[in-house]
């Protein structure tokens, strides 16, 4: 039992470290199932302003994020019960940004894809369990453009599609 609380204790993330003009509210387990780092807006009411974590009902770690005037903002983690990541990648005032990755619980990457702007935008790519590749091709601002691939669980591959070139301005 001992052992067990130590490894607990071992494997638990460092405290928050709240930026200037900002406090420490809610509480990591046991104590509670949340913990983030709360400011003022410049009407004085309360926002999320630095990092945040939110635990599973077992104290495991669920999710790791940021957050700027009130928005999510920064990396962004999501854990599986098992500990293995589920989900990374970033936001920017409150929208996905950039390259995000999904994994299976197995530990084996499930999605690649890119954002802007809060809509998918640039490569996709989604594999099966096994780790082949499944489906890839592009976004143009959320919607799918260009040659999309599809393949089996073997890798063999079942069809194209092509949805054309799209443009993002009038």
């Amino acid at each position: 039992m001992i052992a067990l609380a130590v490894l607990l204790l071992l494997a638990a993330p460092p405290p928050l470290a709240c930026p200037k003009g900002a406090e420490r509210r809610g509480a990591a387990p046991p104590e509670g199932f949340a913990e983030w780092c709360e400011g003022k807006d410049v009407a004085g009411r309360p926002r999320r302003e630095g990092p945040s974590r939110t635990y599973y009902d077992d104290g495991g770690l669920w999710v790791e994020e940021r957050w700027s005037e009130g928005e999510r903002d920064g990396p962004f983690v999501e854990w599986h019960r098992n500990g293995l990541k589920a989900r990374e990648g970033a936001f920017s005032a409150g929208w996905k940004s950039g390259r995000w990755t999904t994994w299976f619980e197995s530990g084996s990457v499930e999605e690649e894809a890119e954002w802007r702007g809060g809509v998918p935008h640039g490569r996709f790519v989604a594999y099966w369990p096994g780790g082949k590749r499944r489906t890839e091709g592009r976004h143009c601002g959320g919607a799918q453009c260009g040659t999309w691939r599809t393949y089996d669980a073997a890798g063999r591959e079942l069809g194209t599609v092509d949805y054309g070139e799209q443009s993002l301005s009038p």
